[in-house]
């Protein structure tokens, strides 16, 4: 499975890793819904280390996701950190502008979980 949603302790984490999957579009609307679920206050790591081919209605799907649970995200998530390969200034821009808490885009892991751990709940794995 290419894309998964996990937690560990504070830290949850969305993963898209190689090899990709003609399902992996259906298994990122799915992890979309669940971390809509997480009430207990967490960091997210946003791993996305392969292109996602949406449809047309996935991508519906995920624009509705994020207008219908951007308030609840915004109370439970303290932090987000984005690693792509492609990683730049705009990309920050344009994700700090999505969410109310700290974003970080970066291409390095390592980074981001430094950046995670500044803000994450005492209860955060590494």
């Amino acid at each position: 499975m290419a894309v998964s949603l996990q937690r560990n302790g504070a830290l949850v984490s969305l993963l898209a890793e190689a090899p990709a999957d003609p399902a992996d579009g259906a298994r990122y609307i799915e992890a979309l819904g669940r971390l809509s679920q997480e009430r207990e206050p967490f960091v997210l790591l946003v791993d996305i280390r392969i292109e996602i081919a949406l449809s047309d209605a996935q991508r519906k799907a995920q624009n509705l996701w994020y207008k219908a649970e951007r308030e609840q995200l915004e109370k439970a998530c303290r932090a987000c950190a984005l690693v792509r390969p492609a990683a730049d200034e705009n990309m920050q821009r344009v994700w700090q502008s999505l969410f109310g808490f700290p974003v970080l885009v970066t291409r390095s892991r390592a980074e981001a979980g430094a950046f995670l751990n500044g803000y994450a709940p005492k209860d955060y794995v590494k």
